[in-house]
C-alpha cells in the first residue's frame, strides 16, 4: 500500500503540473502586421539618411550658397530624427506584441 501510495503522489503532482503548464502556454500572437511597419520604418530611415539634395543651390557662392544650403540639411536632419523616432516607435510596438509583459508596454 505505502509503494502505491509513493508512485500515485508523483505521479499526480507532475499531471497537475502539465495541466498548469498547459493553461500558461498562450497561443502566440499574430505580429505580422507589426514586422512589416518595422520593416516600412527601416526602409524609410535608409532613405531619409541620404545626404541632402543641394544641386540647387550649387550655382550660387559664399554668404548665399550657405543660406541656401542650411535650410535643406536641416530639414534632412529632421526628416532623418523622425524615421529614427517611427522605426524605434515601430520595433516597441512589435517587442510588445511579441512580450506583453515586457517593460514599457501597455497592459
Amino acid at each position: 500500500m505505502r509503494r502505491i501510495l509513493m508512485a500515485l503522489i508523483p505521479a499526480a503532482v507532475m499531471t497537475f503540473g502539465a495541466v498548469a503548464f498547459a493553461a500558461d502556454a498562450a497561443p502566440k500572437p499574430d505580429c505580422a502586421d507589426k514586422q512589416k511597419a518595422v520593416d516600412d520604418a527601416k526602409a524609410a530611415e535608409k532613405t531619409a539618411g541620404a545626404k541632402p539634395d543641394l544641386s540647387s543651390c550649387k550655382d550660387m557662392k559664399g554668404k548665399d550658397k550657405s543660406d541656401c544650403e542650411k535650410p535643406l540639411k536641416d530639414k534632412a536632419k529632421a526628416d532623418s530624427k523622425t524615421a529614427k523616432d517611427n522605426t524605434k516607435a515601430a520595433k516597441m510596438a512589435l517587442d510588445c506584441c511579441k512580450n506583453p509583459k515586457k517593460k514599457g508596454c501597455a497592459q
